[in-house]
């Protein structure tokens, strides 16, 4: 049973993460100027084109941080079958969090090195594209994606919020599954509101769904990296809307918990968790620790789902 996300780090360490990725974590200066601002999406209630306008504040880091999944267990480091997706170099201290209070003592650091190297081998034929894949470009392409209501703008990272804006900032983290199948999204997401004490904070896993067939470099670098650039940017701005629907709940239902299979690539995992909402394409839950997480439904569900969906056909007149 996975267990990572039980123990992805609490609220009050992801400001933390936040503001030394900002800082002391990166020296990297960012220098894009401020994005304009983007229209409301068409098709969205008109009290959601109202909504406050929502403020994207782009990372220090220049650069959109991936790496290959990694499974600990078998190297004897987490034991009880937990799989990890640890982040080696992860900016700030969303590394330290995610990964050295997990194996920390289990495992020696020149083992968990030696593990983590191994597993960014499958990025190697990606790495031109990484390499050139910045915040600006991911940030950007997620505002198409995203379904809160509201104005959307991307502000530089030292910029301060105008009055009334929502200003989120976010850290995301990808994975690439060692059989090409799919992408794994870390997000410490930080958002800041007037009507707040304190900022909401979490940090949301979303899985992609697995691309099927010959999966690999070819499906995801073909057509300028197409398919990579829009699916990271989808997951990234499905965390968002996750985290900005979740804020404006006030108290999380009392639901019951069960087990969830979903799939991470073409291996089946299982969550022991609260199903939020749902819809033909995924779940998202709430895990026994209180996270977040989106996951792709089994394809068979998906089927019904979508048959169920579909209109009764018309008989011919």
């Amino acid at each position: 049973m996975i267990r990572f996300a039980r123990r992805l780090p609490r609220p009050h360490l992801v400001s933390a993460c936040l503001a030394l990725c900002a800082g002391v974590g990166l020296s990297l200066p960012w220098q894009a100027v401020q994005a304009g601002e983007v229209p409301a999406q068409a098709g969205l209630a008109a009290s959601d084109a109202t909504a406050q306008r929502v403020g994207l504040r782009l990372p220090a880091a220049d650069k959109v941080e991936f790496h290959g999944a990694v499974n600990f267990d078998k190297a004897g480091g987490a034991g009880g079958g937990a799989v990890m997706y640890p982040a080696p170099g992860l900016v700030g201290l969303l590394a330290a969090v995610a990964t050295h209070a997990i194996v920390s003592g289990t495992m020696r650091d020149a083992e968990k090195e030696r593990i983590r190297t191994k597993a960014d081998k499958v990025l190697v034929p990606y790495q031109g594209v990484l390499d050139a894949y910045h915040h600006q470009e991911l940030m950007q392409a997620s505002l198409t994606h995203m379904k809160s209501g509201g104005a959307k703008q991307i502000i530089a990272q030292a910029a301060a919020p105008a009055p009334g804006d929502i200003m989120v900032d976010s850290v995301p983290l990808f994975y690439l599954t060692q059989d090409h199948q799919a992408l794994i999204l870390d997000n410490a997401i930080s958002i800041k509101t007037a009507g707040r004490a304190t900022p909401y904070e979490t940090i949301i896993r979303i899985v992609s769904p697995e691309r099927g067939g010959e999966a690999g470099p070819d499906v995801w670098l073909g057509d300028n990296a197409g398919m990579l650039k829009w699916e990271s940017a989808r997951m990234y701005a499905q965390a968002l809307d996750i985290a900005l629907a979740d804020m404006a709940t006030p108290t999380a239902p009392a639901l019951p918990y069960k087990t969830v299979r979903y799939n991470e690539g073409a291996s089946e995992r299982m969550e022991r968790a609260q199903l939020v909402s749902e819809s033909c394409d995924y779940l998202v839950l709430r895990t026994l620790r209180g996270n977040l997480m989106a996951v792709p439904r089994k394809a068979e569900a998906q089927a019904a789902c979508g048959a169920a969906a579909a209109p009764a056909a018309t008989p011919a007149g």
